[in-house]
C-alpha cells in the first residue's frame, strides 16, 4: 500500500474486493494483450472455456491430485493481527501457530515492528538497526528456529520503504540498499548454511510504492514524474539484486538459499493503459522471482472459483509476458509465486472463500506455481475500516475475516480446507471431505 503510511495503516482491501474484474474486463484482457506489449505469451489466445478445461482437473474439490510437496510450498503472512491467543511475544506466537498448522512457509515483516507485532512484546530496538542486526533479535531468532522451509521477509533498508517521491530523485543513494541486502544475505547464508531453507527477500505491493503520493490520481490518468519514478524503481530493484548476488557469490556452498523477489499488485491496470510495475519496471530488472499480491485477479465479488481461476491464469500470463527472472518455472517461463492471496470470510462467507480458494489452487497447481503465501494468519482489518493502535484483542464480529485462525482459536473456513489438503497431500480429497 502507500509507502507514506506504516504498513498497518494500510488501505482496506475493499477496493479490490468490490471492484474486482468482471467477465467483460477479462475478455478485454485477451483482446488487448497485443496493445499492452506486443507479442502475446503462449496461451494468450485461450478462451475462458479452454482455460477452465485445463484448470478444472487440478481443482482439489473436483478430484485433482494434491501435490505431495504442498506443505513446502504453502505459507501464510503473520503481521498486524488484531488479536492474540497466548502470552508469548506476538511474532513468536504467530510463528508457532503457523508451524502447528503444518505450513512450511511463513511471511514476516522487518518494518514497523512495534505496530506489526505489538502483543506481549518489548522490542527494545536500537535507533537505526541494520537489516542483518534486526533479524538477530531474539523474536526473529525464535521464529527462524522453527523448521520452516520457506521464509519470506518484507525488507527495506533503514529507515524504511522509500517513498514514491524520494526514490525518483537521481541523487537517491541506492548503494545503501545494495549494501543492506548484501549484509542481510551474507548473514543468513552463514547462519543457516547447514539448513534446507529458502529466504525470499522482497518489497511489498510495488505498484503502491511506484505511485506513492500520486496514488489517488493514478486511476484518473495523472502520472506525475512517471519517467523519473520508473527509472528510480529500476535503479532500486537492480541495486537490491546486486547486493544479494554479491553475497551468494562470496558464500561457502551450503543448503540455505537466499533469493530476491519483486512484488507487483496492480497487474490488470495495464489493460486500460495505466502504467504499472509489470509493464514499466519488470522488463528492465532481473530479480530471482516475481511475487504477485493477486487481489486484482481473484474476482472476489463473484464468489465463483472458476472466475478466480481464470483471473489468476490470465494475470500470470501477463506478468510472465513482461518479466525477466534468474529462476524459471517448469515450462521455462519467468518464475512467479503468489506473495499474497486472501478472502474476508465475514464478507464472502467461509463457503464462498473455500470455493474461490479451491479455484485458485486449480490454476496454481496447473501452472506449478512454486509458493503460495496466504493473507493471513490472524485478521488485521476491522469491518468499520478504522485502524486504531492495537491495545487489546478484537472480536470476530468486529473484523472482516482475513484469517486462518479466528479470535477464539478455531480455524476459519479456508484454514479447515487447507488442513484437509495437507492431510491428503500426494493424493486426492475423499468425497466425504469436500464441502
Amino acid at each position: 500500500m502507500s509507502s507514506a503510511r506504516p504498513i498497518h495503516e494500510r488501505s482496506s482491501r475493499r477496493e479490490f474486493l468490490g471492484g474486482a474484474l468482471g467477465g467483460a474486463a477479462l475478455a478485454m484482457l485477451s483482446q488487448s494483450r497485443a496493445a499492452v506489449a506486443g507479442e502475446p505469451p503462449a496461451g494468450a489466445a485461450l478462451s475462458d472455456e479452454e482455460i477452465l478445461a485445463r484448470i478444472t482437473p487440478h481443482r482439489p474439490s473436483r478430484g485433482g491430485r494434491i501435490p505431495a510437496d504442498l506443505a513446502r510450498r504453502l505459507g501464510t503472512a503473520h503481521v498486524g493481527g488484531r488479536y492474540h491467543l497466548t502470552s508469548k511475544p506476538f511474532l513468536i506466537e504467530g510463528a508457532e501457530q503457523v508451524h502447528q498448522l503444518g505450513f512450511g512457509g511463513i511471511k514476516l515483516w522487518c518494518t514497523n515492528l512495534e505496530r506489526g507485532y505489538p502483543f506481549n512484546s518489548d522490542w527494545r530496538l536500537p535507533a537505526a538497526p541494520g537489516l542483518a542486526e534486526l533479524v538477530q533479535h531474539p523474536y526473529f531468532e525464535a521464529a527462524f528456529a522453527l523448521p520452516f522451509t520457506v521464509i519470506a521477509l518484507e525488507v527495506f533498508a533503514p529507515p524504511g520503504p522509500p517513498g514514491g517521491r524520494a526514490i525518483t530523485d537521481p541523487a537517491y543513494d541506492a548503494g545503501r540498499d545494495e549494501q543492506a541486502m548484501y549484509e542481510l544475505s551474507t548473514y543468513l547464508l552463514r547462519r543457516y548454511a547447514g539448513r534446507d531453507v529458502t529466504f525470499l527477500l522482497q518489497n511489498w505491493e510495488g505498484d503502491w510504492l511506484l505511485r506513492g503520493a500520486a496514488r489517488d490520481g493514478w486511476m484518473r490518468g495523472e502520472y506525475p514524474q512517471l519517467e523519473a519514478r520508473v527509472a528510480g524503481f529500476i535503479r532500486w530493484f537492480n541495486a537490491r539484486q546486486r547486493g544479494i548476488e554479491r553475497a551468494r557469490a562470496e558464500a561457502t556452498p551450503g543448503r540455505c538459499r537466499v533469493f530476491h523477489a519483486v512484488e507487483v499488485n496492480r497487474v490488470f491496470d495495464a489493460v486500460a493503459g495505466i502504467p504499472t510495475m509489470t509493464t514499466h519496471v519488470l522488463p528492465h530488472v532481473r530479480p530471482d522471482f516475481i511475487s504477485w499480491s493477486c487481489y486484482d485477479g481473484l474476482m472476489t465479488a463473484t464468489r465463483d472459483g472458476g472466475k478466480t481461476a481464470i483471473g489468476l491464469w490470465r494475470g500470470l500470463d501477463l506478468i510472465q509476458q513482461h518479466a525477466r527472472t534468474t529462476q524459471r518455472d517448469p515450462a521455462g517461463r519467468p518464475a512467479v509465486f503468489i506473495g499474497e492471496l486472501g478472502f474476508p470470510e465475514n464478507i464472502t462467507t467461509p463457503a464462498g472463500a473455500v470455493e474461490m480458494m479451491d479455484g485458485a489452487f486449480g490454476t496454481l497447481f496447473a501452472r506449478d506455481v512454486p509458493y503460495l503465501l496466504y493473507w493471513e494468519l490472524y485478521c488485521n482489518e476491522r469491518k468499520d475500516g478504522t485502524r486504531p493502535v492495537v491495545l487489546k484483542s478484537a472480536q470476530a464480529d468486529e473484523l472482516r475475516g482475513f484469517w486462518l485462525v479466528r479470535p477464539d482459536g478455531t480455524k476459519g473456513g479456508v484454514g479447515r480446507y487447507l488442513h484437509r489438503l495437507l492431510a491428503h497431500a500426494g493424493g486426492r480429497l475423499p468425497a466425504s471431505s469436500v464441502d
